[in-house]
């Protein structure tokens, strides 16, 4: 069994320290305060075309819920489209219904347009949000969708354990379970016993600008502390990848 670990990456040094801590794939994404939306092309583009590594690209046009209107879902599909123009393998997405259930059409409707594209299929943690997990799993699987990004429902992923391994029993043969959820190195092992073969992670740490210059304005959130920024952390990222490679020797 092939295993994958995937980074969500949100610059290019994240996907650079992900490559150089041993990673498979990267997602990239914009506005991590959202948890991820559709990165810049500029982004995919030079990832691709400079990063030997397998990328999936987030399709999310804004942050928030994940019910979308007609405008927003035709973005998608451009973003979709863009996607598989620059060279990425994967693109990842979730739409829900009002009342927190799989919208099948919608989600149908841009499985489709991916798979024509040759792209793979990831719905993302929409699913964290949704009735009827289960069903949702089994509606993914029928579309041909090849990978659930999911915690189990659950802000951590040691108290989504038990619905990750329903979901495991229950379609993983048909549709990949990838688990997330402040996945550490401590916890690889017990992540790995539910018999997944991929596991998403963002193990990250805080370093100083190397602006000389730090005047007190700040541009966002006036509690935003620009003089600070959060990168991936080569070495937690690493000694996952490892505890993964190892995992079956």
């Amino acid at each position: 069994m092939k295993r994958v670990v995937e980074v969500c990456c949100y610059t290019v040094e994240d996907v650079l320290l992900a490559y150089e801590a041993g990673a498979g794939r990267v997602e990239l994404c914009a506005d991590s305060a959202a948890g991820g939306t559709t990165p810049s092309l500029g982004l995919v583009e030079y990832v691709v075309q400079n990063v030997p590594i397998e990328v999936s690209v987030m399709i999310r046009p804004r942050g928030g819920d994940f019910t979308y209107s007609q405008a927003e879902l035709d973005i998608m599909e451009r973003d979709i489209n863009r996607a598989a123009e620059a060279g990425a393998q994967c693109v990842v997405f979730g739409i829900l219904t009002e009342d927190g259930f799989a919208d099948v059409d919608t989600m149908a409707r841009l499985t489709l347009a991916a798979q024509r594209l040759g792209l793979n299929v990831t719905c993302h943690r929409a699913f964290d949000r949704a009735q009827d997990p289960l069903g949702f799993a089994r509606t993914l699987a029928r579309l041909g969708v090849n990978r659930l990004l999911t915690s189990g429902q659950k802000p951590h992923v040691t108290e989504g354990l038990p619905l990750l391994r329903q979901l495991v029993e229950e379609v993983g043969d048909d549709l990949s379970i990838m688990p997330c959820g402040k996945i550490s190195s401590s916890l690889v092992e017990q992540v790995l016993q539910l018999g997944v073969s991929e596991i998403h992670c963002r193990r990250v740490e805080t370093v100083k600008s190397p602006m000389l210059y730090t005047p007190a304005l700040t541009m966002g959130d006036p509690n935003y502390n620009e003089n600070l920024r959060v990168r991936i952390d080569k070495v937690e990222t690493a000694r996952i990848v490892e505890l993964v490679r190892s995992w079956d020797k």
